[in-house]
């Protein structure tokens, strides 16, 4: 009877030691699983919180760039400004001296007569006056540059019939008495050539009359005939030339003036 009494207790304590390990067991699992999610939970918390440390961290960097950014470009407007101000008043200064020395000081062209030769008319055939005053329109305030070669055909042109002179008085090449339309002219371009022998220009073309002619020296002839015979210069002063003529019933005057740039002050 005790050995029955002995053995149901073992077994009732097997049980309830059987129970105990099973609890504990159970406790411990229970245990581990909190742990895990407790674990993931503080890992997802570690996380979140490097993430948002990582954008609060790349919204400041993001800040401070476009601070920065706004700051250097606050910076070049107002550098631009101050150039745009200082230009704009070193262009006003500029102007107001430009146009002070320019009020001081100005340029002027004044002519200076280099030479002068009249010829008389001994001839007071209408047409001849005529032709020589016709001729002069085309001829008068002509301006040599310098360096520039005249040519008296290339200035008065053509001396015919069509473009207006009459048939005056006038030689072959012969030296005969005939009538040519344009006679006269050679009056005008023999009176050219002694003013630019007296100027000292070089004289590059020049055909003397086949017979002997009283208004101008003797060998100081100049005739013209278009297209063939005529009478050049070149200009080999040191600045340009204006070629005046005036011409009446009695005499052809040539007047030959250089054209000077003068410093004039206000």
């Amino acid at each position: 009877m005790d050995n029955k009494n002995s053995n149901g207790e073992k077994t009732a304590l097997i049980i309830t030691i059987i129970v105990i390990v099973f609890a504990v067991l159970y406790l411990l699992y229970v245990i581990f699983l909190s742990n895990r999610d407790i674990t993931n939970n503080v890992r997802n918390t570690t996380n979140d919180i490097k993430n948002g440390v990582e954008n609060v961290t790349n919204d400041i960097r993001n800040g401070t760039e476009n601070l920065t950014n706004d700051v250097r470009n606050g910076v070049n407007d107002v550098n631009n400004g101050i150039n745009n101000m200082t230009n704009n008043v070193d262009n006003r200064v500029n102007n107001n001296v430009g146009n002070e020395a320019a009020k001081a000081t100005e340029i002027v062209k004044e002519e200076v007569e280099i030479s002068a030769f009249t010829s008389t008319i001994y001839d007071k055939d209408e047409g001849r006056i005529f032709n020589i005053s016709l001729a002069n329109t085309k001829l008068n305030d002509t301006i040599v540059k310098q360096g520039e070669e005249f040519s008296f055909i290339g200035t008065v042109g053509t001396m015919g019939e069509a473009e207006g002179y009459k048939k005056t008085l006038g030689f072959d090449s012969n030296g005969n008495k005939i009538q040519i339309a344009g006679g006269g002219l050679c009056q005008l371009s023999s009176t050219l050539y002694n003013a630019a022998l007296d100027a000292g220009l070089e004289i590059t073309e020049r055909h003397a009359h086949s017979r002997r002619v009283y208004y101008v020296p003797k060998d100081r002839d100049a005739t013209v005939c278009y297209p063939s015979l005529d009478f050049k210069f070149i200009n080999n002063t040191d600045g340009d030339i204006k070629i005046k003529v005036t011409n009446d019933a009695n005499y052809v005057t040539v007047n030959l003036y250089k054209i000077v740039e003068k410093t004039k002050s206000q």
